[in-house]
């Protein structure tokens, strides 16, 4: 048996062993306590971790660093010109502005999220792995799943199964604040600022998200590290003196964005009015440091994994990358009336669609969180021949359909212990553009895996290594 499937095994026997209902009760008081609650739902509703063995995580890793790597050759060529961003990535006015403002610290995705499937192989060196899209935006769900590995290391069944596996979890909030710390120094060379040693943080987003209670996650790491932390609003921000300020007394050096992009157009989406928002005055004045920057909205497009899929964009990577992406990578177009290639042979790619209903999805470019994605296979042709003509309207890819990875997790559901199908979404996380180090983990019933959508949950990843006798 593959030894990820002996860890869960040999977990789920210690969890039957054990006085489960009073575990899933104090499981229940301890979200509570720890402010593990998207808006009013706790965001964990399973009672196993997610294993993986460390030799598995360095094979998903190391293809996440080289795909990763294609992403930025592909931002460069469209940064520089290169490439045309706004035929390729059809940018509104408002995104454009937002783009054209200098990144001076490299990377603009300080903190990222590679969205995955992986199923794993009959051998360790074995497996098949899936990126779907880049999250690029400031990526939400990271103090969540710290925390909650926290809590089930505490378990009494995970206490049992620690005694015969190695267990490691990079502490990912910290990860976070250190990222920012070095970003933020590099900006301050890079514009003549001085550096603080323990700069203020503001942690900026709509006051009605649902994930505040993840911003003060982060801010108990932050504020234990030395630094002070704010979370505010966008329009509580006002830019004075060549500073940017958090109401009347908060000097602001580091805004870590929670705000996504594409929020803040719809809020304002004339180009002018945008650009005199206050935050975004600043980081045109290079009056702090932001992350992730504006820049990361041609990252986070999900266009770009129809462009590095593409057979003309092949030149551009490594031999490794061109390998990585190849297998990695699943076929990806922008949807448009046009011919292309599909499995080697020159195809019309409106009339593909159509025709290969139940081997496809159709992504909004812009959306995200699930939002706009419909997947062929669950739809009828009417409603296919419907979303394919918003498609062919408003910017979308077409991505080929990937196996999704289903495992085995206990619930406590209808008074008892029960062991059910979820599916699984494994994402590993970027840092400034390069480095990998942990993952999230998101588990649904639907294909549509996320944990607004009913259902959801996430879960801690422990890599997991049997200890020798």
């Amino acid at each position: 048996m593959h030894p990820t499937a002996l860890a869960v095994e040999y977990y789920h026997q210690l969890l039957r062993e054990s006085d489960a209902p009073a575990i899933w009760a104090r499981f229940q008081e301890q979200m509570r306590e720890n402010l593990l609650y998207f808006g009013e739902r706790a965001v964990c509703n399973v009672l196993r971790p997610q294993f993986l063995h460390p030799q598995e995580y360095d094979l998903i890793a190391e293809a996440t660093q080289n795909v990763t790597a294609a992403l930025h050759k592909i931002y460069a060529a469209l940064r520089s010109g290169e490439l045309d961003s706004q035929r390729l990535l059809h940018l509104s006015p408002a995104e454009a502005a937002l783009v054209a403002l200098p990144d001076v610290y490299g990377a603009p995705d300080v903190s990222a999220r590679m969205d995955a499937f992986w199923l794993p192989g009959a051998r360790l060196d074995q497996g098949n792995l899936h990126f779907l899209e880049y999250n690029a935006d400031s990526p939400g769900g990271l103090s969540y799943g710290d925390v909650l590995g926290d809590l089930f290391a505490e378990f009494e069944p995970m206490r049992r199964f620690a005694q015969a596996y190695h267990l490691t979890r990079p502490p990912v909030r910290r990860r976070v604040y250190r990222t920012l710390v070095e970003t933020y120094r590099d900006w301050c060379a890079a514009t003549d600022h001085t550096a603080v040693e323990r700069p203020n943080i503001g942690i900026v987003d709509w006051r009605s998200v649902r994930t505040r209670n993840e911003f003060l996650l982060s801010q108990q790491i932050f504020e234990a590290a030395g630094s002070r932390v704010l979370i505010c609003d966008p329009d509580e921000l006002t830019l004075r003196d060549g500073r940017l300020w958090a109401g009347d007394d908060f000097p602001v050096d580091i805004v870590y964005k929670r705000v996504v992009v594409n929020e803040l157009i719809k809020r304002y989406p004339d180009p002018a009015e945008l650009l005199a928002q206050p935050l975004v005055q600043a980081v045109a004045q290079n009056a702090v440091c932001i992350a992730n920057h504006f820049n990361c909205q041609l990252l986070y497009n999900k266009a770009l994994f129809a462009l590095i899929s593409d057979e003309e964009n092949q030149h551009r990577f490594t031999t490794a990358e061109q390998t990585a992406v190849q297998k990695h990578v699943p076929w990806s177009r922008l949807v448009a009336d046009q011919t292309t290639r599909f499995e080697g042979t020159q195809v019309e790619l409106v009339a593909l669609i159509r025709e290969r209903r139940d081997e496809l999805v159709l992504k909004p470019v812009r959306e995200y969180g699930g939002t706009g994605v419909v997947l062929g296979w669950e739809t009828d042709a009417a409603t296919w021949e419907s979303a394919l003509q918003r498609a062919l309207a408003e910017p979308h890819v077409v991505q080929r359909r990937v196996p999704t990875p289903q495992e085995i997790f206990p619930v406590w559901q209808e008074g008892g212990l029960q062991f059910l199908p979820r599916m699984v979404d494994l994402d590993p996380y970027v840092w400034r553009g390069s480095a990998v180090e942990h993952a999230g983990v998101r588990l649904g019933t639907s294909a549509l895996l996320n944990v607004s959508a009913g259902g959801g949950s996430a879960a801690p990843l422990f890599l997991a290594e049997r200890k020798e006798w």
